[in-house]
């Protein structure tokens, strides 16, 4: 199930309290290639903003980066006015 910042879960916290805490997700090799581990703090940013949430190291393409679109401190369109494909700067730390 989905939990994000959708609006059909407005007034249900708890429900909405369930949901997984969102993460950046990295190969090993590209966590490896900025310095960061799993768990560690990494910054996605565009010309036009940055989020910053923990590392999850895990398999998939180098140099590619996921990120939830519409969680709680990762809302990607409002904050660094990218779509799915987007070209976006990654980084260890905050």
């Amino acid at each position: 199930m989905l939990l994000d910042e959708g609006r059909l879960q407005d007034g249900e916290p708890y429900l909405a309290g369930t949901a997984r805490t969102p993460v950046v997700r990295l190969s090993p090799d590209t966590a490896a290639e900025i310095g960061a581990a799993d768990g560690e703090a990494v910054t996605v940013s565009t010309s036009r903003g940055s989020i910053t949430l923990p590392c999850s190291v895990t398999d998939m393409p180098d140099r590619v980066v996921w990120l939830p679109l519409n969680s709680a401190g990762s809302t990607v369109h409002r904050q660094l006015r990218v779509t799915i494909g987007s070209i976006v700067k990654i980084g260890a730390g905050s």
